[in-house]
């Protein structure tokens, strides 16, 4: 796995996946939701998609709308 992402690096992939721009301070507020940014349910779908094709995160990862970018990076730190 790529445990080597970023909060730079997840920023850049959700804005190119989902159309809304994140940046790295979005995704290390424990308090943002992807709600709370503007990525629905299929935008987090394409995120999770990507990293599961492109960085090796395993499909078992539960990430819903309501939860923070932050809980995705710690979620595919604690799997390397």
């Amino acid at each position: 796995m790529d445990s080597n992402l970023s909060p730079a690096d997840l920023a850049a992939l959700i804005s190119r996946c989902t159309g809304v721009v994140v940046t790295a301070e979005d995704v290390t507020d424990p308090r943002r939701t992807f709600d709370d940014l503007g990525v629905d349910s299929l935008g987090l779908m394409g995120v999770l998609a990507e990293l599961q094709r492109n960085h090796g995160m395993p499909r078992d990862v539960d990430m819903q709308a309501d939860r923070s970018p932050r809980e995705l990076l710690s979620a595919l730190t604690e799997r390397t």
